[in-house]
Order: C-alpha cells, then structure tokens, then sequence
C-alpha cells in the first residue's frame, strides 16, 4: 500500500511574518510530529515589509530568514520544505500565493509586488503559480484574468474565509486549479487543510507541476464556512 504524503502549501514563520507566533523551527517540528511529509514557507511579501529596508537585497535576506531555518530543521527531521510566498500587490488587497520561486528569482527581481496583479501574471505567468489566497475572506472579488487557481480551501479559525463560496466558484469554473491549507500562524492551526500527492514535493517547482497536473487529492480537518 502507497504511502500517503501529506502537504501543507501555506504557512507562515515568526521569523519573517509578524503576523505568526510560530518560528521555523518549532513549525516543522510540529508538521513533522503531525505526520506531514512537506510543507511550503509562505511568508508576507508586500510594501510594507519592502519599505522597512533601504535596499532589495536586505529586504530579501530578511524574508529568507523564516524559509531557511525551516529549510534547514526539515533537512535534519525528514520533513520536505518548499519556498513559497503570499504577495499583496501595491494596487490590490488581495493576497496571492506565488510557487515556483526561488531565492534566484526574488534576487534578480525587485519590487514584484509594485507590478499589480494583472502585469505580474502577464510577466510571469508561464513560468510560476498563482493561486489567489482566501479570495472571499474580505468579500474580495477573485481576480480571474491574473491567477492559475485559487486557495478552495484555507483552514484559519480566525477569518470569515467564506469558503463555501469559493467551492461554488470552482464548480463554475473547474479549469481552475485548486488547494487546501492550514494558512497556520498559531500551534493550533496546524493541519487544518493539506493536499495529498502520490510523490514527496521536494522543491517549489515540483508542486507546482504536481498540481498542473492534478495529481493530488484536497483534504481539510473541517469546514468552518
């Protein structure tokens, strides 16, 4: 019988991400005791966080810091860790989560968030992810002409994530691609939405090709609407 290998494709570390109380280390420690075999890093990457540094690079050292701990621990548990990042355009409230990157990218690519959602889908479209994040918490509109797929599933207990109304958008519009995550900030967040594939996701390229393709199963511990 096939081994099941669970993945959470969005998390958040104290390191990078004021909004979590959950540093890399203890993140994949948990994931690890949860029986996971990955998980993405997917920290904040907006202006407000860019304005905090004079230069790109700084400002890059600084978001890597929660993803390469993580990275680090992983490597000593056993337990796969992917970059990811959740990017807020500087003209669009929605956050949206970006696979596929990697630090080379970040490094050779300032300021992605100044582009809006529009241009950075037209610019790296075929080359990334783009899957829109919780895209009715705020009674957001998803944004249909700039992303892949969108979050059907995100397992915060501390948003009105409205997913019933995403899974009503998906059953409309089923070339979407779609995942299922914790979005975990907080010890108990933890494995409230995953996916499943029938392969390790050793690197963020591979998730995304894995999930062009379908191949994975969507899970959630519960619907909390």
């Amino acid at each position: 019988m096939r081994k099941i290998y669970k993945f959470d494709p969005h998390t958040h570390t104290a390191e990078t991400s004021g909004c979590s109380i959950i540093s890399a280390v203890q993140m994949v420690e948990m994931y690890h005791a949860a029986g996971f075999g990955g998980i993405a890093i997917t920290d904040h990457l907006y202006e407000g966080l860019a304005s905090r540094f004079n230069d790109w690079e700084t400002c890059i050292d600084y978001f890597l810091q929660g993803y390469k701990a993580a990275k680090k621990h992983g490597d000593r548990l056993g337990l796969d860790v992917i970059l990811g990042v959740e990017m807020r355009f500087y003209t669009n409230c929605g956050d949206y989560l970006v696979y596929g990157i990697d630090e080379d990218f970040l490094r050779k690519n300032p300021n992605p968030h100044k582009l809006g959602p529009k241009k950075f889908f037209k610019r790296y479209g075929d080359e990334l992810m783009i899957i829109q994040a919780h895209p009715y918490r705020w009674n957001d509109i998803p944004n249909m002409g700039s992303i892949h797929g969108v979050e059907v599933y995100n397992g915060n207990p501390r948003h009105p994530n409205q997913n019933h109304k995403t899974r009503k958008l998906c059953a409309a519009h089923p070339e979407l691609y779609t995942t299922s995550a914790s979005d975990t900030h907080e010890p108990g967040d933890v494995g409230g939405g995953w996916m499943e594939f029938d392969l390790p996701i050793t690197d963020a390229k591979m998730f995304r090709e894995r999930v062009m393709r379908r191949k994975y199963v969507l899970r959630q511990a519960k619907d909390e609407g």
